[in-house]
């Protein structure tokens, strides 16, 4: 060997065995927990702001409506699309926050360690719990779907004469996408994690 070459570290189950590996296992799949936690809740910003964005230039679209032919229809089309892509990332942080708590709590099972020290993800009262005051995140975007989708169509309304298809259809798709929507986050507790033995 080189004396520039760095030593190779030891096996791992040469300074602990299992335990050591699966405590490195366990902190990168932590890591991951506490990111994709980050992300959910940077969707959620992420969402108010395209709303606000969508609503601000709905209000000053009025003076669109001015010009013949000019319509906000097609602005509208926003306040579906974005109440979907918020159900559908929560939908998908939710499954993967349950894939890796599922993870989790394998890695703690490791020499029946569970049965030694306090589980978070092992114990059905804890996780019962975790899960409830989850559910506020839930309520949370399904009360800020319902509100925007709201206001954008009550401004719509006084904005734009709703005697025409186009614009009743562009209605009627926001209130069957807004509680579509709704009903999906009311829903998402069928995703959550639940220890093996509840």
């Amino acid at each position: 060997m080189s004396e520039n070459a760095l030593p190779l570290p030891p096996p791992v189950a040469s300074v602990g065995g299992e335990r050591v590996a699966a405590n490195y296992r366990y902190i990168a799949a932590y890591n991951e927990v506490v990111a994709r936690i980050s992300q959910r809740q940077q969707t959620l910003t992420l969402f108010v702001a395209i709303f606000t964005g969508l609503v601000t230039a709905l209000v000053a679209g009025r003076d669109l409506l001015k010009g013949p032919g000019l319509t906000l229809d097609w602005l509208m089309l926003g306040f579906p699309a974005a109440s979907v892509a918020l159900t559908l990332l929560n939908t998908k942080y939710e499954r993967l926050l349950s894939i890796l708590r599922g993870y989790l709590a394998a890695l703690e099972r490791v020499g029946n360690a569970h049965e030694m020290l306090p589980s978070y993800n092992c114990d059905a009262g804890l996780i019962a719990q975790a899960n409830t005051a989850r559910r506020h995140h839930d309520l949370t975007c399904a009360t800020l779907i319902v509100t925007y989708n709201g206001i954008a169509v009550g401004i719509f309304s006084s904005l734009s004469p709703l005697n025409n298809a186009l614009a009743s259809s562009v209605l009627g798709l926001i209130v069957i996408v807004a509680l579509a929507c709704v009903v999906t986050h009311f829903r998402m507790h069928r995703h959550r994690y639940q220890p093996l033995h509840s």
